[in-house]
């Protein structure tokens, strides 16, 4: 079998495993979703090798494109290259995204267990995303503010953002930093060689061999997917958010656009409530009248609130871990 059917037949496979869910009640995801991603991939704790198959599909990948320029390009394109592209700028763009990968694998964010001095009490409270004495229903211990359980790693990871498939680790609190670079060093890595072989081709005064063509356009289809994606995290990051935070808040958001949130105007009890009138509600209260559950997911009681604001605009609701500044918010996380 060849390096290019092996390709195509590996990038169909992860087009069903991502678009599956999506369109469980089509043919043919419906039967991938059925027989193979609910059995397989949904359970994190059957057939846990799974987690390093996508590992290996990227390692694959860019072991392919490695493979192409040495075997099939670089010497149609040596020529062109000045000495201190060969020896000095090809290896380190080789090189870099692979070295980057290995480091955000191997660097493990920490977790309400093993971190240093400090860090699950940096970060208050907010009372609408996090709250105090809220105990993981796995570790069994106090989550800090801005923590998450991650169900793939078994553990609660601080300022968490999500368990990247692509390097089969929890990005958070310890290796945000190497996450950036892996990033950036894919960025950089492919964006050089797709706009190399380009101005390449361009002046060339012969037609190049389909070698070339094949290598330009996937280093092209590849960088827009990483700035792509490096750009969604980058607004995440100036919003002063995490990935698991972004969900938390199109939640809260979807509450205040139904008219449910409200805040609290007495000083002696937690500031954000739900509103829920007997249409949200299965049973009827008997005297018709609102009642109000906090935003804690885990509290179950039932509040009675005399003085609030139903809050009807986003700018009512202030994010206390947004530093103001991209570049502030950027620093916080990889400290």
């Amino acid at each position: 079998m060849s390096w290019n059917v092996l390709f195509v037949l590996l990038v169909g496979v992860v087009v069903l495993i991502l678009l599956s869910p999506v369109f469980k009640s089509t043919w043919p995801f419906s039967t991938f979703y059925r027989n193979v991603f609910q059995p397989f991939i949904a359970d994190d704790q059957k057939y846990r090798w799974k987690f390093h198959l996508v590992p290996i599909f990227y390692t694959l990948i860019y072991l392919y494109l490695v493979y192409t320029y040495h075997t099939r390009v670089e010497w149609l394109v040596r020529s062109e290259l000045f000495l201190c592209e060969r020896i000095l700028v090809v290896p380190i763009i080789t090189l870099a995204p692979i070295a980057c990968g290995i480091l955000v694998m191997v660097t493990k964010a920490e977790d309400s267990y093993h971190h240093k001095p400090g860090s699950t009490e940096k970060y208050p409270y907010d009372y609408l995303l996090y709250y105090p004495v809220v105990k993981c229903s796995t570790c069994h211990i106090i989550k800090p503010a801005r923590s998450k359980h991650c169900s793939i790693c078994n553990r609660c990871i601080l300022v968490a953002d999500h368990h990247c498939i692509w390097v089969n680790n929890c990005i958070g609190k310890g290796n945000y930093l190497q996450f950036y670079l892996f990033l950036i060093s894919n960025i950089f890595s492919l964006l050089y060689a797709f706009l190399r072989l380009w101005c390449i081709s361009l002046n060339s005064k012969t037609a190049l061999p389909r070698a070339v063509l094949t290598l330009t356009i996937l280093c092209g289809c590849f960088t827009i997917i990483c700035i792509i994606f490096t750009y969604l995290q980058l607004t995440i990051v100036r919003e002063g958010m995490t990935t698991n935070e972004q969900d938390k808040w199109y939640t809260i958001q979807e509450y205040m656009r139904e008219g449910k949130l409200v805040r609290s105007l007495n000083d002696n009890c937690q500031s954000w409530f739900l509103k829920l009138t007997e249409d949200d509600t299965t049973k009827l209260t008997q005297d018709q009248h609102a009642t109000f559950y906090s935003t804690n997911a885990y509290d179950h009681k039932q509040y009675n609130l005399a003085h609030y604001i139903t809050i009807k605009d986003a700018s009512e609701i202030s994010n206390i871990y947004d530093k103001g500044t991209f570049l502030a918010n950027f620093t916080d996380l990889i400290q």
